[in-house]
């Protein structure tokens, strides 16, 4: 019989080789900005105790948060009392708010369980458009960086405006790969991970990822609600805070109804 695993955790900057976790069940959670979640914390923090346990219940064995996920501060502990059987990996964002009250991009978090307890990925967002990037940095990423995004077994990480390293040519019409993005994915990946910190609006991103999603892979992106646009509104839409593809496909997965004020889905993959 293998040992209880631990809650201990145990900080990595690289997992080599990858754990190898094949993932069937991802869960999927964002929240409103604009929504009090009940702990003065403009982050998950207050939801985690009751949303995780709901989740591991669910079957899940990945938990996906949108990006803003957490504050970093003394006496927070995600795991803080929770004995989960399911779940075995946790994807989130540390971050922190500057002097004007902004919220800044932190610390890309991989969490994942194992016998001797919790290890820990860490990954800094690499850029987040094309735009002034000279391609040298996009070709750095797709060569050397995104060879480290193999997280899992069957699993990699493209965060936010990452999935920008594909381009969509106006010219043709359809999503080029200038950079070879989905070539250096490794063949054993069958799920690419992909958290937004809000909603990219622009018609050629679900191109981007049904490009990504081609060859019988599942491009999972999700992101919070509440971000205000020039002319103050909200740009959320009227569909969950995520979309899912799977082989050039739009999957459906609608929002699980919950009382803790985030909206919560489940994806099951298939082979």
């Amino acid at each position: 019989m293998k040992p209880k695993a631990s809650n201990k955790l145990t900080p990595t900057s690289v997992m080599v080789p990858p754990p190898n976790l094949t993932v069937r069940r991802i869960g999927l959670v964002s929240r409103d900005y604009n929504q009090d979640l009940g702990n003065g914390y403009k982050d998950f923090s207050a939801t985690v105790a009751h949303m995780l346990p709901f989740l591991d219940n669910a079957g899940c064995d990945l938990v996906l948060f949108s990006l803003y996920s957490f504050i970093p501060r003394k006496g927070f502990d995600v795991l803080a009392g929770l004995e989960l059987h399911t779940v075995r990996c946790l994807c989130f964002e540390e971050f922190v708010f500057d002097r004007k009250g902004n919220r800044k991009a932190g610390t890309y978090v991989v969490m994942v369980r194992t016998d001797d307890g919790w290890r820990q990925h860490r990954v800094q967002q690499a850029f987040g458009t094309l735009a002034g990037q000279p391609e040298l940095v996009i070709h750095r990423f797709v060569q050397q960086e995104f060879a480290q995004r193999r997280i899992l077994g069957n699993c990699c990480l493209i965060i936010c405006g990452e999935s920008n390293a594909v381009k969509y040519s106006p010219m043709q019409k359809r999503v080029v790969d200038a950079f070879g993005l989905r070539q250096a994915i490794p063949r054993e990946v069958s799920v690419i991970l992909n958290p937004v910190h809000d909603r990219m609006t622009r018609f050629e991103m679900l191109y981007k990822r049904r490009f990504l999603s081609e060859g019988n892979r599942w491009v999972i992106s999700v992101w919070n609600k509440g971000k205000i646009n020039s002319l103050g509104v909200t740009r959320d839409g009227t569909q969950p805070a995520w979309t899912v593809f799977h082989n050039g496909e739009s999957v459906i997965a609608p929002s699980i109804a919950n009382p803790w004020g985030v909206e919560i889905g489940i994806v099951s993959i298939s082979e």
